[in-house]
């Protein structure tokens, strides 16, 4: 001490000594996760330390950190700026785009936006010092072209096929099914954007996490006209507050479709104004004779499958749907006996006493009938189904034929 310093006057010296502005003591990076190349898909993190205690960082605007990634220089945002702390992490994903050889470049001036302060000591000093800069880091390289260590990526897309012709009628469901390299989780409800003539509309996610393959749908409204055939741009997958990531882990997935977008198919025009009923697309007796041969003997069921061009729902309350067989001169109803899906309703009759048909059972166009019942198309606005077999009628089938 001096002579004429005092006690008092050196601690406040001390203090004041100590109230000094908070700094950037270090700038780190995280590693790529195998090798020294950042692939698409992989997450930068580059964490600033300080020589305080320091709050905010939000108020004033988002901080971003700016780091050069080959010619092009990205904003990083911060990911932890709402809790006091002496470290910030900043965290950018690489895309496709993205290519460095040389390795990404952090100076100083990097860190912009927000607020930073000590809670006693006022707003942060921002400067990086030369001895924390980061330039052209041999072991931080990026190449977007590649993907990243476990990062998953749209590998396929494709579409379903309209139930008549080429075109997706009202209330028909337009399916698209996206494929990716490796399984992923699925949270929320994910969308794919559907180009419908000068619209476009979302088709929602329905199913597939954990899996490979994520089904989307939307459902043709009235208004939806597209002559050229629906599209898919690159872009058209979205997350809607939703998460797609690379299955068991919380790396994302990359969305873009690139190569696997759609334009125009002709395949897959729509209409919503069109809208045909449900009608009969096959019949086929599809039991088997017990004893081996072509005659089905008492007590034996012959089963028959009726296949509709669309989805089906039947409606039982007022009755049950039959199907009229033909065993010799004789008119046997079957009964719907099961309704599995895909358009298919399965009919059966069990042979009684004095069925005999030595030329085989006839199903005639007309043999499918109500009863009752109903035999709705499966869409939005359901219809009474065309009953009528037409050219699927059977005629005197040899290989199943009757006697008792």
């Amino acid at each position: 001490m001096t002579r004429g310093e005092t006690a008092e006057s050196s601690a406040c010296a001390g203090q004041a000594a100590a109230q000094t502005a908070p700094t950037i003591t270090g700038l780190t990076t995280n590693s790529p996760a195998s090798g020294d190349t950042f692939g698409a898909g992989e997450t930068i993190t580059a964490t600033l330390t300080f020589s305080q205690i320091i709050s905010g960082g939000t108020g004033g605007g988002t901080p971003v950190l700016k780091v050069q990634i080959g010619s092009v220089t990205r904003d990083v945002l911060c990911t932890n700026c709402s809790n006091a702390g002496t470290s910030r992490d900043f965290s950018y994903t690489v895309q496709a785009s993205d290519s460095d050889p040389d390795g990404i470049s952090i100076r100083d001036g990097a860190l912009v936006g927000g607020v930073f302060s000590s809670f006693v000591y006022g707003l942060l000093d921002r400067t990086i010092s030369s001895t924390l800069e980061i330039v052209n880091s041999a072991s931080r390289k990026v190449d977007g072209s590649r993907l990243g260590a476990g990062v998953s990526a749209v590998t396929g897309v494709s579409l379903n096929t309209p139930v008549l012709g080429g075109t997706f009628e009202r209330g028909e469901a337009i399916e698209a099914t996206v494929t990716f390299n490796t399984a992923v989780d699925v949270t929320g409800t994910p969308q794919v954007g559907l180009g419908i003539g000068s619209n476009t509309r979302q088709a929602s996610y329905v199913s597939g996490t954990g899996t490979t393959s994520l089904l989307f749908r939307y459902t043709v409204v009235t208004a939806d006209v597209d002559s050229n055939g629906l599209s898919i741009a690159a872009d058209a997958l979205g997350l809607n507050s939703g998460t797609i990531n690379t299955a068991g882990t919380a790396t994302s997935t990359l969305l873009g479709l690139g190569a696997y977008a759609i334009s125009d198919s002709a395949n897959h025009q729509v209409n919503g104004g069109t809208f045909n009923a449900a009608a009969v697309s096959g019949v086929s007796i599809t039991s088997t004779p017990a004893e081996g041969d072509t005659y089905y003997r008492l007590g034996e069921a012959i089963w028959v499958t009726v296949t509709f061009n669309r989805a089906v729902t039947v409606v039982t309350t007022g009755g049950i749907p039959q199907l009229a067989l033909t065993v010799g001169s004789n008119t046997r109803q079957s009964a719907l006996s099961d309704v599995p899906g895909m358009g298919r309703l399965i009919f059966s009759y069990t042979v009684a006493a004095g069925d005999f048909d030595d030329d085989g059972i006839t199903i005639a166009a007309g043999a499918l009938a109500l009863n009752g019942g109903q035999i709705n198309d499966a869409r939005a606005a359901t219809t009474a189904a065309s009953l009528g077999l037409g050219t699927h009628a059977i005629a005197d089938d040899a290989d199943h034929k009757v006697a008792t």
